[in-house]
């Protein structure tokens, strides 16, 4: 008679995830998505409230915030960072850690230089100092993003980093907000700066506390393309048009920055978007996506795996495979599985999150800005209403989404969350008309009283918040902002779910870099021509022409939905990817 063997019973998910927690590798995810929030917070947050502070006009801004570019193609050349080469001289650190470390090295000096620079006497050399950290940290950003994917060693893992990912990232927020901005009312924006490069430099431990990732060289040169399947006299000239038009579209951006901010030419922001904008969303998204469809419906290419330590042929083959690799194969992936459903995954992707990325680089000069309809606001009032409540408000919207697409499903959120978004600018363009509406809202909602309040008590701390008038002035922009964020997060998790929902796993990290940087793209390239409307036309009629803007990706939501209905599934890739 033989005896049952007991199974034991599975250790409950979240019991496995607290374990994963005494781990180097999540007190490393911590420190390191720290620093990756601190540049971005310094080159598209403080930049523009010091440069507002010194006098700098919305259409400088404006041309200067061109220089984010670089966050919304980093996905060119996340292929050469596929494999982990060590530099030279720090093989004992690894290949992912090696980067890290030199890149964190130059963002931290560069972020101290800016300390000691004159926007209004030196804006050239500011320009400069913006780019090069506008191109550094993307550049960690898809380091890290590899170094995360290569340590992680369960889905627990996956799940539980990704969340220290986000609260590291927002974290920085705080820092480059909230605690910059008060630093900066008292003790001036030389401060600030070193204290930022401080942290950073601080948080550097991070580097050296994360394990190098034990993943075999063949299983990073594993990859899935097209290009095996094509001749070199078809892809060759494919890759030739495409290179060429980027190279165009590059020289466009850099000649506008070069003028306007450079040589301080008199170059106009809205001539460049007006003319040149459309060709530049050419150059990097139309043609390139002509040409993938006409390579898979024309010449029938068709994924298999390569391996990339193959060697190739010439120095110019390999230069073929890494340009293809970049702009192809993910285009020409989803082209294939979605055939004409591809054009409205661009079109989202290009407009959905418009109302946010423009509107970024002008939060600063609105709030403390004087003139064209700002409000006025100290540095105290916007580091209380929108780098403290603010934060806390994106993070209810992002919790808000994630339980309304448990709940509702992907594509209905996606669709009130471009509703939501879009309409958050006329609550905007009341506040820069005179609140009207929001002081009836706040008198019937009485949400003034404790408002008011807190704004009494906050000057009884000696914080730059004065008088039952000024209290007010903060109830309208804390609800503002409040309202603005919470719809910002749950958008912000809407886009990135519906993203990653059409990303194919085979080639999900140049897919998901390509999606997610071209929904930073028209925002960016308006930019410009937003900056000089708000000098022509002032702060409310921007606000009403983003509400309508915003209004583009609403109707793209809802035909996307029709058509994902229409096919029978919201999960395209669970069907059509394997």
């Amino acid at each position: 008679m033989s005896e049952a063997v007991a199974t034991p019973q599975a250790e409950p998910r979240f019991m496995r995830a607290m374990k994963a927690l005494n781990d180097r590798r999540m007190a490393a995810m911590l420190l390191l998505a720290f620093i990756a929030g601190l540049p971005l917070g310094v080159t598209l947050g403080l930049l523009n409230a010091w440069l507002t502070e010194g006098g700098v006009t919305p259409s400088t801004i404006g041309a200067l915030s061109l220089v984010g570019i670089g966050y919304a193609f980093k996905y060119l050349w996340a292929p050469a960072f596929q494999t982990a080469r060590p530099i030279k001289g720090l093989e004992k650190l690894g290949g992912r850690r090696s980067w890290l470390m030199v890149l964190q090295a130059l963002m931290v000096a560069m972020i101290a230089v800016f300390a000691f620079a004159d926007p209004e006497s030196n804006i050239a050399i500011v320009t400069l100092l913006a780019l090069t950290i506008a191109l550094l940290s993307p550049t960690h950003d898809l380091i890290l993003d590899a170094w995360r994917i290569e340590v992680a060693r369960s889905g627990e893992d996956k799940d539980l980093m990704s969340a220290l990912y986000q609260f590291g990232y927002k974290s920085a927020g705080f820092v480059t907000g909230f605690f910059a901005l008060l630093i900066a009312a008292r003790f001036g924006w030389t401060a600030v700066f070193l204290i930022v490069a401080v942290f950073l430099a601080l948080a550097m431990i991070g580097t050296l506390v994360a394990p190098e990732p034990k993943i075999s060289e063949r299983d990073q040169s594993k990859r899935s393309s097209f290009l095996p399947s094509l001749t070199e006299r078809i892809s060759a000239p494919a890759i030739a048009a495409v290179s060429i038009g980027w190279l165009i579209a590059f020289g466009m951006i850099g000649w506008f920055i070069l003028n306007a901010l450079i040589l301080q030419t008199g170059a106009s922001g809205g001539t460049f978007v007006r003319e040149q904008g459309p060709w530049i969303v050419f150059f990097t998204v139309i043609l390139p996506a002509v040409i993938s469809a006409v390579l898979v419906f024309r010449f029938q290419a068709t994924a298999s795996e390569v391996d990339l330590r193959d060697a190739p042929a010439s120095r110019s083959n390999a230069l073929l495979g890494t340009l293809f690799r970049a702009i192809f194969d993910p285009l020409m992936e989803l082209i294939q599985r979605l055939r004409w459903g591809a054009l409205l995954v661009l079109c989202l992707a290009l407009t959905y999150r418009f109302t946010d990325a423009v509107w970024g680089s002008f939060a600063y000069p609105f709030y403390l800005g004087e003139n064209f309809g700002a409000i006025g606001h100290t540095l105290d009032d916007v580091a209380i209403a929108s780098k403290f409540f603010g934060v806390i408000a994106t993070i209810l919207g992002s919790l808000l989404g994630a339980v309304m697409i448990a709940a509702l499903g992907r594509m209905p959120v996606l669709f009130i969350g471009g509703i939501v978004a879009a309409a958050t600018n006329l609550l905007y363009a009341d506040l820069a008309a005179g609140a009207e509406t929001l002081d009836w809202f706040l008198a019937i909602s009485r949400l003034d009283v404790p408002l008011i309040a807190f704004a009494e008590w906050a000057a009884t701390i000696q914080v730059d918040v004065t008088a039952v008038d000024q209290g007010q002035r903060m109830a309208r922009l804390m609800v503002t902002i409040f309202a603005e964020n919470i719809a910002g997060g749950f958008a912000l998790v809407a886009v990135m779910a519906y993203l990653t929902s059409v990303v194919n796993p085979r080639f999900a990290a140049v897919q998901y870099a390509l999606l997610a940087s071209l929904s930073m793209l028209i925002g960016t390239l308006g930019r410009p021509w937003l900056g000089e409307l708000i000098e022509s036309h002032g702060f409310y009629t921007v606000f009403v022409i983003t509400f309508w803007l915003g209004g583009v990706a609403v109707v793209l939501s809802a035909l996307e939905w029709f058509r994902q209905t229409r096919a029978g599934t919201e999960d395209l890739i669970l069907n059509q990817a394997e």
